[in-house]
């Protein structure tokens, strides 16, 4: 028998780095082009093996492993190491031959090189009518061989591990050097990037023996109820186009909180095309005004078509190619649905709050305080006001509209804010002098409900400074401190949104080596969207000495996401801007490192010092609580109602 020429791949080396490299970055993307690989070759059962505790970049493998149909010989030769060879156009085939005659996932023939995104070296083995064929790709043996354009791969023997289908090992890995891979995040990600997967059926995805079950892909399951019992969900089963076939299906519904944070589930509706992700969840185009429900949501629209007739999904197969024509439709689509649906929650959600509240203890007390109080007009002013708190705030929880209730309470008793509501029906408004009397009357009451916010943020002021001089021994402390009162960092955020997608991506791409000088280690990546900006921070401890190093650093962090934003295909995130701080305890004593700050911070990169971020939270809050107890001893004088009697 004549010995078997080595398997060869031809290939630009450029094309090996953007398809693999710098485009699958994380890991659940590189495994569900394994796992679709596995679909497309009729199995019925992949196997993954995750390796355990932090990875050793000698030792740790990562395998995927399915019992499909195999490949032979020419198989390898003549398909799977053509580079880019769209396998429904060449085989003129939309399913795959066989028993099962599932719809071909796969289309680009790029699947192969994802790996190289997360590992230096692949090797495959497959089993073909009992016929194994087995080799390795190497990256850097690619890399030195570029100028070829053509890499030869050995041939290696059985390793007997093998008896049919295909294994792919994943070695030298070069992500996750410094943490053991969250297998929570892997296998999530992996249920919601395929509809077919069925625990106790035809296709079957188990990572270290463990089968990803219905519930991992059904988030219906987690979704809000409303004071009914009803679900905040809404089934999608229309065309889009009236009589051109386009037609989607599935759902979109609410959570019953705003962040990945606190239940590891991205925002945003998800694409599925022949059973797989095509678009990682978005939020289509839907307008700024309904941003707060917008947070809420999360969903699976079905649709086909985007892969059907022409291939309308982008070279990493995450996203669409929005400029096609059947996919401008759907975008648009989506977006006057997100919308429809944004504003029927807010809706939902005030009727909600309104049932809950009037159900409420404090709700109960304060009417029977205000009917005790025998005032008709202040039982009414405060009934309409607490509505229309609700009305405008459909985002708040009953819990947190309690205060407002509360506060109604106490106007029940407050006399004077009675007869400022009766003074300004009946006062001449020509009269700046009693405009002016009555404004600062309405100043000390507006003050008396701010104080009680401020006392509280002076309680966090405290709490940061408790933090700073124990040095945040705990690593997620801090980190989590700041993400809930991101207004300890500037005072103008008060609500923002954690994008732990960003964060994740920066620890990923700059992984932290250990160093004896602990204190000057990071903390964490802190990534948040405020406004129309994503902001990056990165959090020292509190002790640390930033030098010239530590500015290049946050600079480089900044423009890495910068450069991220500018080539992402989602539009909800091309037009935001990128801005950067740094909290440190200290900063170096020298005219570079002084000239450096200057530099960066026009280019709004900013370095904060946690005392300086003390020194300003607090003397802005004391300095509203000295004004307040200004205001109420000229209220006890009487100095408030001067010219209104």
């Amino acid at each position: 028998m004549a010995t078997k020429s080595p398997f060869e791949m031809k290939f630009e080396m450029s094309t090996i780095k953007h398809l693999g490299l710098q485009m699958y970055s994380t890991l659940p993307p590189v495994i569900a082009e394994l796992v679709a690989n596995a679909w497309d070759a009729n199995a019925t059962t992949v196997e993954i093996s995750i390796p355990p505790g932090q990875i050793e970049e000698s030792k740790s493998e990562i395998v995927i492993k399915d019992d499909g149909i195999g490949m032979s010989d020419s198989d390898i030769r003549q398909k799977y190491l053509v580079v880019g060879r769209d396998r429904r156009h060449s085989e003129r085939q939309n399913r795959t031959p066989g028993p099962y005659e599932r719809r071909i996932m796969g289309r680009k023939g790029i699947g192969k090189l994802s790996a190289f995104g997360i590992a230096r070296e692949i090797e495959i083995e497959s089993v073909h009518d009992q016929q194994t064929s087995r080799f390795i790709m190497n990256y850097d043996q690619m890399l030195s061989e570029a100028d070829q354009r053509r890499a030869v791969f050995p041939l290696h023997p059985p390793s007997g591990n093998v008896g049919s289908g295909t294994s792919v090992t994943l070695r030298k890995l070069t992500k996750f050097r410094t943490r053991p891979i969250p297998l929570k995040i892997l296998r999530r990600g992996l249920a919601r990037r395929f509809s077919v997967l069925d625990p106790e059926g035809q296709f079957v995805v188990v990572v270290n023996g463990d089968p990803i079950s219905t519930d991992e892909r059904d988030l219906k399951r987690l979704l809000e109820t409303d004071a009914s019992g009803q679900k905040y969900l809404w089934p999608i089963d229309e065309e889009i186009t009236p009589g051109a076939g386009r037609r989607v299906s599935g759902w979109i519904g609410a959570l019953k909180r705003t962040t990945p944070a606190a239940d590891g589930i991205e925002r945003g509706v998800s694409i599925m095309a022949r059973g797989k992700m095509v678009q990682e969840p978005f939020t289509f185009r839907a307008g700024v005004g309904q941003q707060f429900a917008l947070s809420y949501l999360v969903g699976e629209i079905h649709a086909d078509f985007v892969d059907e007739l022409e291939d309308t999904v982008g070279t990493s197969r995450n996203t669409l190619v929005w400029d096609a024509e059947a996919n401008e439709e759907l975008l648009k689509w989506g977006e006057r649905k997100m919308d429809d649906i944004a504003r029927e929650w807010a809706r939902r959600r005030g009727e909600d709050n309104q049932r809950r509240i009037e159900g409420h203890e404090s709700y109960l007390e304060f009417k029977k305080r205000a009917t005790d109080s025998g005032n008709a007009r202040a039982i009414k002013l405060a009934e309409d006001l607490i509505k229309k708190v609700i009305k405008k705030n459909p985002t708040a929880r009953t819990e947190e509209l309690e205060p407002i209730v509360r506060t109604c309470q106490d106007f029940v008793d407050f006399s004077a804010f009675w007869e400022i509501a009766d003074d300004l029906v009946r006062a001449d408004l020509t009269d700046t002098h009693k405009i002016f009397n009555l404004f600062k009357e309405w100043e000390i009451v507006e003050a008396k409900e701010m104080a009680r916010v401020t006392e509280g943020r002076i309680k966090t002021i405290r709490k940061l400074q408790s933090m700073v001089d124990e040095n945040a021994v705990e690593v997620p402390e801090l980190h989590d401190f700041l993400k809930e009162f991101p207004w300890v960092i500037d005072p103008r955020w008060t609500l923002v949104d954690d994008e732990v997608s960003y964060s994740a991506l920066l620890r990923e791409q700059f992984p932290e080596e250990r160093t004896p000088l602990e204190q000057n280690r990071r903390i964490d990546f802190l990534c948040v969207r405020e406004g129309g900006d994503l902001v990056v921070v990165e959090i020292k401890r509190p002790r640390t000495t930033a030098s010239s190093k530590e500015l290049a650093q946050i600079e480089d962090y900044v423009s890495f996401v910068r450069d991220h934003v500018k080539r992402t295909t989602d539009p909800n995130v091309r037009r935001v801007s990128v801005v950067g701080y740094l909290l440190c305890g200290e900063v170096a004593d020298s005219y570079k490192v002084r000239e450096k700050i200057d530099n960066l911070a026009e280019a709004r990169i900013y370095v904060r010092r946690y005392r300086d971020l003390l020194e300003m939270v607090e003397k802005m809050h004391r300095e509203f609580l000295r004004r307040y107890e200004e205001l109420r001893r000229e209220a006890d004088a009487g100095v408030g109602r001067e010219g209104l009697s």
